[in-house]
């Protein structure tokens, strides 16, 4: 019991609460206006299920049916048999402060075209600068959870949706962060994006931004300097869980001996307020 309350105790002096950062389910009569999308062929960009599949023919139906994720809408983007590159970009959101944030999206695209014959790649990427350059998170080549219906008939494929969930921890502490679903093909399969969401736990206001005190180098090899005009009580190092790791009342904090990896650093003053940041150890 006591250290059940003493876990309790911790995560309420960092003010940690749940927080959805991005989220975008595609619903609607018109696309988005805060996603950005871009496209090598203009007749083929990305759009609502409804827009891209729109119709009464049979095919129409059923591309609608088999691209719908959830709702009555999804982010589609047709075929074509010519080379097509299309993006599909977030709006900007915030990791400062962010605790185990992590994206989350459905996805669905045709096995046989996309996988088996690998006409055409679909990949999830990030930016911390706004979108000038790009990691990659997720592609669907890689992508276990899409099935083959083993009929050899690449037109009816089962266009299964494939649950995605991929950490976001390496970008703890970037202001500027972006979200691009980019496709790349030639005579391939349409696709379908939904359910986006970029979720975490953060830090309170408050907590953050408390007094003005310096925390440097961060990332750090191992010292770490607490530059501050007021009388530090104690300088405490936790874990992403709210473990306590190490503990001093100096103005200096070595964690050379830790892994690396992102920590918490949080500083209690004689005057009772506190700073808590995030710590990289490289």
């Amino acid at each position: 019991m006591k250290k059940v309350l003493l876990t309790v105790g911790i995560l309420s002096c960092f003010s940690i609460s749940a927080q959805t950062l991005l989220s975008e389910n595609f619903e609607g009569t018109t696309f988005p206006s805060t996603w950005t999308k871009t496209t090598l062929v203009p007749t083929r960009t990305w759009d609502l299920s409804t827009v891209n599949f729109s119709g009464t023919t049979p095919q129409a139906i059923a591309l609608r049916d088999n691209f719908t994720i959830t709702g009555t809408n999804s982010a589609t983007l047709d075929w074509i048999a010519t080379v097509n590159t299309a993006n599909l970009t977030s709006p900007s959101f915030s990791l400062v402060g962010a605790v185990s944030p992590s994206l989350k999206f459905n996805v669905v695209v045709g096995w046989s075209y996309m996988i088996n014959q690998d006409a055409g790649d679909l990949v999830a990427q990030i930016s911390t600068d706004g979108g000038l350059t790009w990691t990659t998170l997720w592609d669907e080549d890689t992508e276990t959870g899409f099935t083959n219906d083993t009929d050899t008939d690449p037109n009816t494929d089962l266009y299964n949706t494939v649950a995605v969930q991929k950490s976001l921890v390496p970008y703890i502490g970037q202001a500027n962060v972006r979200i691009r679903f980019q496709y790349n093909g030639a005579d391939a399969d349409a696709v379908a994006i939904d359910d986006v969401q970029v979720l975490a736990t953060t830090l309170s206001t408050d907590e953050v931004l408390k007094s003005q005190t310096t925390i440097f180098p961060n990332p750090t090899k191992g010292e770490i300097n607490i530059k501050t005009d007021k009388k530090i009580k104690s300088s405490t190092v936790f874990d992403l869980s709210g473990k306590a790791l190490l503990q001093t009342n100096s103005e200096k904090v070595n964690i050379s001996s830790f892994t690396k990896g992102t920590y918490l650093l949080k500083v209690e003053f004689a005057d009772g307020s506190t700073k808590t940041e995030k710590v990289i150890k490289d």
